[in-house]
C-alpha cells in the first residue's frame, strides 16, 4: 500500500480518536457514547467491523466473553445476534487470553492462526485479518476492542496500534471511574438505608449535648418524631437524665479520660412508658473545624433486663430439675428433690398448692394420673393417713369429672380463674380446701402426652405468661418423665431377659470381638454339659477345638450349624447358632451376641431326607428311562398295527360276502380306535415327562388368537361339516406373541373334555374369547355330567378321574397337561362345576399387544 495512504489512514485514526475522547467526556452514559466511538474508529480505520467483547463469569464459574457492541461497514452482515459469540469461554483460545491479560495488542492475519477453533470461527465470519486491543478497568481485564477486515489482509502500523491502545486504556479508566462512582452512590444509599432500618438508635450531639442527628429507630423507640427531637438535650428524654448524661456537655468534652461511656438507663417514651436502654457514646473531635461532638447508639434492652429477673428464677428451677434427675440416676429416688421443685414452682407462680405427675392409661385406655409430688392438703385424718402411706410411691387420681380430669382427657392447657362457677369443674370432695383458680399444663415430648402439672389458688389470675415462663421447666420435666419410662422399661427388659436366659432351652451368649465369652446363659449346662463359669473369658476353640462349619448370612445374622460332643454323655449334639453385632446406646459396636439352639433331631431327620432324596432321584432317572423305552418300543408296533389295519380295510373291498365284510369293518374300527387311544396316552405321558424335565422348547411367535381358535376347532372338532362346539369370537381381532404349541395343548385338552363329557346333553359346549387390557380369557362351557363337589380339589392331579365318568374313556392326564402349560404361559386356570349341570373352565393369560 502506498505510503501516503498509510499516512492518510493514520491521520484519520488520530482524528477519530480525538472525537472519541471528546465523546467520552461529553456523554456520561457509556452505553450511548460507545456506539458513536465505534463508528468513528470503524470509518477511520476503514475496516469492515468494529466491536467490543466484555468479560464475565458464567453460572459454572468459567471465564467467558460476550459480544456487547458493534459497528459494521455498509454491506457487512452484523454479528451482534450470533449466539456463538455470547458467553464464549476463553478456555477455547488460551493463547489469546494469555496475551490479552498481559495487555498486549494482537495484530494478525487469520491464516497465520495456530488455533484451529479460532481459525474456523474467523473463517466462518469471512474475516481475513484482525486487531484485538485489550481494555483494562483498573487492574481487571475487562474486555477488548476488535477490528475485522473481510475484504483484504492488512496489518496496522505500530503508531496506529499504539494510538488505539492508548484510547483503550482511557476507555478502561472511564469504565473504572464509572464503576467506582456507582459503588459510591450505592454505598451511600445502602448506608442511609441501613442506618434508618437498623433497630439501634444512632445519634450525634453538639458540644452542648443537643441532638444534631437521629435515625428512624428513634421514632420507633420513643414515639417522638425526629423533627421535634432535634435540638433538644439528649438527657431530657431519660429518667434521671441530667444526673446520668449531663456530663456529655461538660466532663466528656473537657476531660479526655471520659471520651467513651456506656450506661444502662430508663428512657421515657411519648406514652410515659419507661423502657430500659443501653446508651453508648464517644467524643468525636474535628481538628479542622475544632468542633466537638458526641457520636453514639441507644439499644433497647428492656426484654433482657426483664429476662434477667426471670432468668434468676428459672436458674433456680432448672437447678431443682437437675438435682431431681441427678438423684434419680444416682439413687433412683426423686421424691425429695421433686418436693423442692414443687415448692419453687408454687413460689414463682404464686400458687397455694399444686402437683406434678405422670399420665398413665388403664386397661380400658382411660387416662389417670400418678403423682410424682403433691402438696399436702389433707382435710381429715383419713386423707392424711392415705397421703402418708402413698406419697412416696405416688398417689393415683382417676376421677375425670374434675378440672384436672379435663386436662387429662383433652391433653390441652386449662386455665380456670373462677373454679366455683366453671362448668368444667365437678366440684371438690367434702372438706377439700376451696378451689378458686386452677392452671393445668400438659407435659409433652413431641406428640406424646407424658404428664401433667397443676397449680391452684394464685392471688391473681393465671395467664399465658405463666405458661410461657414455665416452658423450659415443662420441657425438662418431659425429659425426666421420659427417663423414668426408659429406666422402667430397662428394668422390665432386664428382668425379662434374666427370666428368659435362665429358663430358656436355648443358649444365649455374649462375646467380645476376639470371641471370648463375656456371658453365657445357664441353659448351656443342660444342652452340652458345661457350666457357664467354665466358658467365661475363653474362646470357643479353647474348649471345643477347631470347628469347620459353613456360615450363612441372612437378614443381618450369621447362621451356622456346629456339632458338639456333650461333655458328660459324649453324644453328638448339633447346635444352630445365630450371631449378630451388638451395639451400645450410642450406636457403637460393643460385642457379638449369639443364640444357639439344639437341632440334633432336625439334623438327623435332614440326613435321612437327603438319603431318601438320593433314592428318589435314582427312581426318577429309572422312570425317565422306562418312559423313553416304552414310548420307543410301543410306538413302533402301534404304527405297524395302524398300517396293517389300513391295508386290511383296502383288502376288504374285494370281499364278496357282505355280512362278513361288515363284521370285519366293525372289528377293524375297534382295533383302530384302541390303538389311537393307546397312542394318545403315550403322547400325553411323554408330554408331561418332557415338561417336568424342562425339555419342551418354547417357540414364541405372533398369532391372531381369533383365527387360531377358529382353525383349531375346524381341524380337530367337527363331525362331518358341523362343529362339535359353538365358537363365539369378538369382532375385533387380537394379535399377540405367545408359544402357540403350549396354547394349542391347553385349548385342545379343555375342548376335548367338554365334548367328551357332554355326549348325553342336548346342548353342545361353547368356547368364548374375552380380550382385556393386559390379559385375555378363553372360556369353555359344557352342559355335561359336571364334577362332584368333594372331588373338585383333585381334578388337576395326574391320572385322576372323577367317580361319575368311570364309564367314559379317558386317561386323567388332560387337565394336568392344561395346568402345567397354563403355568408355562404365565397364566392361571380355574373352573366352576355342578354335578349334573355342567362345567365352565376359564383360562386367563397375560399378553402384550403387537
Amino acid at each position: 500500500m502506498p505510503f501516503m495512504t498509510f499516512m492518510n489512514r493514520s491521520e484519520k485514526i488520530l482524528s477519530a480518536l480525538g472525537n472519541s475522547y471528546f465523546e467520552l467526556e461529553a456523554e456520561k452514559k457509556l452505553d450511548r457514547s460507545i456506539p458513536k466511538i465505534l463508528k468513528y474508529l470503524g470509518e477511520a480505520t476503514e475496516v469492515d467491523r468494529v466491536y467490543i467483547f466484555k468479560n464475565h463469569f458464567n453460572d459454572n464459574g468459567e471465564f467467558c466473553m460476550s459480544y456487547k457492541f458493534e459497528w459494521n461497514a455498509l454491506g457487512v452482515s452484523p454479528q451482534i445476534n450470533y449466539e456463538y459469540l455470547q458467553s464464549l469461554p476463553w478456555s477455547i483460545f488460551p493463547e489469546i487470553e494469555q496475551d490479552m491479560r498481559k495487555n498486549r495488542v494482537i495484530n494478525e492475519l487469520v491464516k497465520n492462526s495456530q488455533n484451529p477453533e479460532f481459525y474456523q470461527s474467523m473463517k466462518e465470519q469471512g474475516i481475513l485479518s484482525y486487531l484485538f486491543v485489550p481494555i483494562f478497568s483498573g487492574k481487571e481485564f475487562w474486555g477488548y476492542i476488535g477490528f475485522d477486515n473481510c475484504t483484504e489482509e492488512r496489518k496496522y502500523t505500530n503508531e496506529q496500534t499504539s494510538a488505539l491502545h492508548a484510547f483503550a486504556s482511557t476507555l478502561g479508566t472511564k469504565l473504572f471511574a464509572n464503576r467506582q462512582r456507582r459503588k459510591l452512590i450505592k454505598g451511600h444509599r445502602n448506608y442511609s438505608l441501613l442506618v434508618n432500618n437498623i433497630n439501634e438508635v444512632v445519634f450525634r450531639t453538639d458540644h452542648e449535648g443537643k441532638l444534631k442527628f437521629i435515625n428512624k429507630a428513634w421514632e420507633r423507640l420513643t414515639n417522638f418524631s425526629i423533627k421535634e427531637s432535634l435540638g433538644q438535650p439528649l438527657y431530657d428524654f431519660f429518667q434521671n437524665g441530667k444526673e446520668e448524661l449531663g456530663f456529655i456537655s461538660f466532663t466528656l468534652i473537657e476531660n479526655p479520660e471520659f471520651q467513651v461511656f456506656e450506661k444502662d438507663l430508663l428512657i421515657e417514651n411519648n406514652g410515659n412508658q419507661k423502657i430500659w436502654v443501653k446508651v453508648k457514646g464517644k467524643l468525636n473531635y474535628d481538628e479542622k473545624t475544632s468542633n466537638r461532638e458526641v457520636l453514639g447508639t441507644i439499644i433497647n434492652i428492656h426484654s433482657q433486663k426483664i429476662a434477667e429477673n426471670d432468668a434468676k428464677k428459672l436458674n433456680s428451677l432448672l437447678q431443682a430439675v437437675n438435682e431431681t434427675q441427678l438423684t434419680f440416676f444416682e439413687q433412683e429416688d426423686f421424691s425429695s428433690p421433686m418436693n423442692s421443685l414443687l415448692e419453687k414452682l408454687l413460689s414463682i407462680t404464686g400458687s397455694k398448692f399444686g402437683f406434678t405427675g405422670e399420665v398413665l392409661y388403664d386397661e380400658e385406655e382411660n387416662p389417670y394420673l400418678k403423682s410424682h409430688t403433691i402438696s399436702n392438703i389433707s382435710w381429715s385424718k383419713e386423707t392424711q393417713d392415705y397421703y402418708n402411706e402413698n406419697f412416696k410411691i405416688g398417689l393415683e387420681f382417676r376421677n375425670l369429672n374434675t378440672l384436672f380430669g379435663k386436662s387429662l382427657t383433652t391433653g390441652e392447657i386449662l386455665i380456670s380463674n373462677d373454679c366455683p362457677n366453671d362448668p368444667r369443674s365437678g366440684g371438690t370432695p367434702k372438706g377439700h380446701p376451696p378451689l378458686v383458680r386452677y392452671l393445668g399444663i400438659p407435659v409433652y415430648k413431641g406428640s406424646e402426652f407424658l404428664g401433667l402439672m397443676g397449680f391452684a389458688n394464685k392471688e391473681s389470675d393465671y395467664t399465658q405468661e405463666d405458661i410461657s415462663f414455665l416452658d423450659p421447666i415443662i420441657s425438662g420435666y418431659a425429659n425426666f418423665i421420659k427417663a423414668i419410662r426408659i429406666n422402667r422399661k430397662r428394668k422390665e427388659a432386664d428382668e425379662m431377659y434374666r427370666l428368659i436366659s435362665e429358663n430358656s432351652g436355648d443358649i444365649i451368649a455374649v462375646h467380645d470381638f476376639d470371641l471370648k465369652f463375656r456371658y453365657v446363659s445357664p441353659s448351656i449346662e443342660k444342652v452340652i454339659g458345661y457350666k457357664p463359669e467354665e466358658l467365661l473369658g475363653k474362646k470357643p476353640e479353647d474348649l471345643f477345638g477347631k470347628i469347620n462349619a459353613q456360615v450363612i448370612k441372612s437378614d443381618g445374622y450369621e447362621k451356622t450349624v456346629i456339632p458338639h460332643l456333650h461333655k458328660k454323655s459324649e453324644k453328638m449334639v448339633f447346635l444352630e447358632v445365630l450371631s449378630r453385632i451388638l451395639y451400645d446406646e450410642k450406636g457403637k459396636p460393643a460385642g457379638i451376641v449369639a443364640a444357639a439352639r439344639d437341632v440334633t433331631e432336625r439334623e438327623q431327620i435332614l440326613e435321612e431326607l437327603k438319603k431318601s432324596l438320593e433314592k428318589e432321584k435314582d427312581l426318577n432317572k429309572l422312570k425317565s428311562r422306562f418312559i423313553s423305552m416304552i414310548s420307543h418300543e410301543l410306538r413302533t408296533p402301534l404304527s405297524t398295527i395302524l398300517s396293517s389295519i389300513d391295508l386290511l380295510k383296502l383288502g376288504l373291498g374285494d370281499f364278496k360276502e357282505l355280512d362278513q365284510k361288515e363284521r370285519f369293518h366293525i372289528h377293524l374300527n375297534r382295533i383302530h380306535s384302541q390303538v389311537k387311544r393307546l397312542s394318545r396316552i403315550i403322547t400325553d405321558i411323554l408330554t408331561l415327562e418332557n415338561y417336568s424335565n424342562g425339555t419342551i422348547p418354547s417357540h414364541i411367535e405372533k398369532i391372531n388368537v381369533n383365527k387360531f381358535i377358529y382353525e383349531m376347532i375346524e381341524d380337530y372338532f367337527k363331525s362331518g361339516n358341523t362343529p362339535e362346539i359353538n365358537v363365539q369370537l369378538p369382532k375385533s381381532e387380537l394379535f399377540i406373541e405367545t408359544d402357540s404349541a403350549a396354547l394349542s395343548h391347553v385349548i385342545k385338552n379343555i375342548v376335548e373334555n367338554a365334548i367328551k363329557y357332554s355326549k348325553e346333553s342336548s346342548k353342545i359346549p361353547e368356547i368364548k374369547l374375552k380380550p382385556g387390557l393386559h390379559e385375555f380369557k378363553i372360556e369353555v362351557k359344557d352342559f355335561g355330567v359336571g364334577i362332584p363337589q368333594e372331588e373338585q380339589k383333585h381334578i388337576f392331579n395326574s391320572f385322576f378321574r372323577a367317580k361319575n365318568v368311570s364309564n367314559i374313556k379317558g386317561t386323567g392326564l388332560g387337565l394336568n397337561i392344561v395346568k402345567e402349560f397354563v403355568i408355562k404361559l404365565g397364566g392361571k386356570v380355574n373352573f366352576k362345576s355342578k354335578e349334573g349341570k355342567g362345567t365352565v373352565f376359564t383360562v386367563t393369560l397375560p399378553y402384550r399387544k403387537v
